[in-house]
């Protein structure tokens, strides 16, 4: 085989697919270089996989997670984890796992070697957020995340029975467990008839929903928003909107705001909330 797409290889894969004479022609024209001892350029590659391959290691825990689709915290780090021999021997800085490092087989790790990194990077909210997003795309069923952590603390295995399969974004995820933790009722993705599927329901009738400008923010969108919380209201749901910025950079006044509506009974049934 004589041709070879952009990015960055491991010599023993670059010789399998073009061999050592087509490599060093490459080389010879400019169009690849070494970048670290086994590991090669070639063409156009990603600048991500670039510096983590000079860097001693490859792009690893949340850099690589978002390049498989999942949702995961904003972060501008290029994350990137070595083999046994950089982590003893190069500064990094290196993410790491539970356990001892594992050969690289590319320059951007798999799902599962990912996320073992990213459970030693993320506090126990980034977790339980880009484990749901594994979870809710079906990259990975909640039997094979217990198996992948299966020798993890307890603190982390504990970690996956929070995770909702149906979460379907990030802010959402933060809202679910932080409302859990101050005892308040909430359900996920709560169908409910007429209105449509809901991003979360606490008790009976209050309704939350948390808009992304990407999906909600053309004008179509936001009367089908508009639309659904007038019939949720003429049902007796009352509908709180929050933002992705309510959630994870507002979220004191956002708490505050479902709490106050959780006190006046707004989650109760009519009939309920006049006894309130």
């Amino acid at each position: 085989m004589n041709a070879i797409r952009s990015g960055v290889y491991p010599y023993r894969e670059i010789e399998r697919m073009i061999g050592r004479a087509r490599l060093n022609e490459l080389i010879r024209r400019g169009h690849a270089e070494q970048l670290r001892r086994g590991w090669y350029r070639i063409g156009e590659a990603r600048g991500d996989d670039v510096a983590a391959v000079r860097r001693g290691g490859v792009v690893s825990c949340l850099s690589a997670l978002e390049r498989h689709g999942v949702w995961v915290p904003a972060d501008d780090r290029l994350h990137v984890r070595g083999n046994s021999w950089a982590v003893q021997h190069l500064r990094g800085p290196f993410c790491r796992q539970f356990g001892r490092p594992v050969p690289e087989a590319g320059a951007v790790d798999d799902l599962p070697t990912a996320l073992r990194h990213a459970a030693r990077c993320l506090d126990a909210e980034g977790f339980v957020v880009v484990c749901d997003s594994v979870l809710n795309l079906r990259l990975m069923h909640v039997e094979e995340l217990e198996y992948l952590f299966r020798d993890a603390p307890k603190s982390v295995r504990l970690l996956i029975d929070e995770c909702d399969p149906n979460a379907e974004s990030g802010p959402e995820s933060m809202a679910r467990r932080r409302l859990r933790a101050h005892r308040v009722p909430v359900r996920t993705q709560v169908t409910i008839d007429e209105v449509g599927r809901v991003d979360l329901l606490i008790g009976d009738f209050l309704i939350i929903e948390i808009d992304g400008w990407e999906i909600h923010g053309d004008r179509p969108h936001f009367q089908s928003d508009r639309t659904r919380d007038a019939t949720a209201f003429d049902l007796g749901y009352h509908t709180l909107r929050f933002t992705y910025d309510d959630i994870v950079f507002r979220w004191r006044a956002t708490l505050e705001k479902i709490l106050r509506a959780v006190r006046n009974g707004t989650h109760m049934r009519p009939a309920q909330r006049a006894q309130h």
